[in-house]
């Protein structure tokens, strides 16, 4: 809660934190944001804030360092690979739970919802976990990455496919839930400051 609100005051810090591993406490900056009032009241009183201030640092913290552009599925989750699958679905749900449009979630967070459902997606099942965790090990290893990938229309190519398989996957997501595409897209109007 600390770090959350020192990147609040001092939001320069946010580049430094984002290349650092996420801190332990993660999971109450979550059930804060998800609109869990008793736990905002406990950490106010912790951390000698208002429950207001100490809401807008988790919600902050949560969008510049856990949905940083980089960040990977389990970062945006609020975890690391050791996290276990209760864990993530803890997380997840804490997530899906502040980004759900009728807790009047705000249009400039819907950006976050695709990114969390890819990211949910990815580590849901031990199957989905395992592959995912292989393509961030050939990822992170130039040896073995020059070798699976080849040459750069090789690499080219695989980059079209995985494009396409991850809109595939969102469009999937978004079928889901029709009432989600309707919300995107007024988010998208909001973001870009269209008539909807």
């Amino acid at each position: 809660m600390k770090l959350a609100i020192d990147l609040l005051r001092v939001p320069a810090q946010v580049r430094r934190v984002r290349s650092e591993p996420l801190p332990e406490g993660v999971e109450l900056l979550l059930r804060i944001a998800a609109g869990e009032a008793d736990t905002a009241r406990s950490a106010a009183l912790t951390a000698l804030r208002s429950p207001e201030t100490v809401r807008r640092a988790a919600v902050f913290f949560i969008e510049q360092i856990q949905f940083a552009p980089d960040a990977d599925s389990y970062r945006v989750l609020g975890a690391d690979a050791a996290a276990s699958a209760g864990e993530l679905r803890r997380n997840a749900a804490l997530l899906f739970k502040w980004l759900h449009p009728d807790r009047g979630a705000h249009g400039a967070r819907a950006a976050f919802a695709s990114r969390l459902t890819v990211a949910w997606n990815d580590l849901k099942t031990p199957e989905r976990r395992a592959a995912y965790d292989a393509r961030r090990r050939a990822a992170a290893d130039p040896a073995r990455r020059k070798a699976t990938f080849g040459s750069r229309s090789r690499r080219k190519q695989l980059a079209r496919l995985l494009a396409r398989r991850q809109a595939r996957q969102r469009d999937e997501a978004l079928a889901l839930h029709p009432g989600k595409l309707r919300f995107l897209r007024r988010a998208l109007a909001v973001l870009l400051h269209r008539p909807a």
